[in-house]
Order: structure tokens, then C-alpha cells, then sequence
């Protein structure tokens, strides 16, 4: 009877730590930081396709995101809450949506920002932006310019012009898509640096 007791609460510990472990991962990939694999070439040749990043999920709670800021946004949903956090984190899990849902993309403008494209170029507010990071020229798509950025919307592209889907077709983004800020790339080890 004791044996058996013994055994039961030593079962009953394993549970309890695996739980434990398997609600703190939850809890940390839906609030705290994610590794995102980059699976598009449409930020060459700052990220590559493979390429594994960490993101920051915190920072956007406490600050808005800035121009030049590489984002990670889910492309038909939004985070408003908690719940739909989980919920995202969930699909991940069990559905392996990663691949997606999430587009990979540099904030270019933010509310009250003016974004003409003219000539291959970006304009902000006027001004030519002087762009090192871009591989090919800036032409139009589907979306008329000038472009007024709104309250709380953001204007994105990637840094592949030639090749990327972005503000562009399909429109600002609102805020509540980002799902956090690039940081660091993890992957291949060679390539370990903070995403500029």
C-alpha cells in the first residue's frame, strides 16, 4: 500500500512538471518571445529564406513601432487579447500554420506619415528615403499614391522590391496584426546578428 502510494506521488510529480513546463512554453511563445523561421525571399538581402529568427513579443506593448523596424505580422488575423493569442498559439501547434499566416517586413510608415512611390523610389513625407537595405527598385501595385497613413495602421514593405507582396497590394496593416519585433538571427550559427 505504501509502495503504491509512493509511486503515485512520484506519477503525480512528473504530471504536475510537465504541465507546468508545457504552461510556462505556452506562456512565453504567446507573450514574452517566438522563433520564427523566414520562409519568403522577399527580405533579401537583410533575411533569407531558412533562416530562424527571434522575436521579441514585449516590446510593442510598452512602445509603437518605429520606421525601420523589421516586423513579424499575421497576415489575415489580429492579436486584440489574450484569448486570441492562445488561440494563434494553438493553430501553431496543432494546424503548423506558421508558414502562412506570418509575412516578414520593414515598417517604412507610421500614422500621419504621407508614402509616395515615384521613379523606383520611396518618398516620405516628401523626402527621398535614402534606402541601403533594398534589392531591386520600388514600383506601384495595386494600391494607389499618395498614401496617408492612419491612426493606427502602418505602411510595410520588403526589402526585395522585385519580389515582395506587401503595402503595396495589399494595404496598411493595423497595428493589432504585429505579432513583435525581429531581434536576432539565430540560424545558421554563422549568421547570428541582430536584424537592422
Amino acid at each position: 500500500m505504501i509502495e503504491k502510494r509512493k509511486i503515485f506521488k512520484e506519477v503525480m510529480s512528473w504530471i504536475y512538471t510537465i504541465a507546468g513546463a508545457l504552461i510556462l512554453v505556452t506562456i512565453l511563445d504567446t507573450k514574452v518571445f517566438a522563433m520564427v523561421q523566414v520562409q519568403q525571399r522577399s527580405m533579401e538581402n537583410t533575411l533569407h529564406d531558412g533562416q530562424e529568427l527571434l522575436v521579441d513579443k514585449v516590446s510593442y506593448d510598452f512602445t509603437e513601432p518605429q520606421r525601420g523596424d523589421v516586423v513579424i505580422f499575421l497576415e489575415n488575423r489580429s492579436r486584440d487579447n489574450s484569448f486570441s493569442d492562445f488561440k494563434i498559439f494553438l493553430d501553431d501547434v496543432t494546424q503548423r500554420k506558421q508558414e502562412n499566416t506570418r509575412l516578414v517586413k520593414r515598417v517604412i510608415g507610421i500614422p500621419g506619415d504621407e508614402i509616395d512611390l515615384r521613379d523606383g523610389y520611396v518618398y516620405l513625407n516628401g523626402e527621398k528615403l535614402n534606402e541601403t537595405y533594398t534589392q531591386g527598385t520600388t514600383v506601384k501595385q495595386g494600391i494607389s499614391f499618395p498614401l496617408k497613413v492612419s491612426d493606427g495602421k502602418l505602411f510595410v514593405l520588403g526589402d526585395n522590391r522585385e519580389v515582395s507582396i506587401d503595402s503595396r497590394s495589399f494595404g496598411l496593416i493595423d497595428k493589432k496584426q504585429i505579432e513583435g519585433k525581429a531581434r536576432l538571427r539565430v540560424w545558421p550559427l554563422d549568421k547570428i546578428s541582430s536584424v537592422k
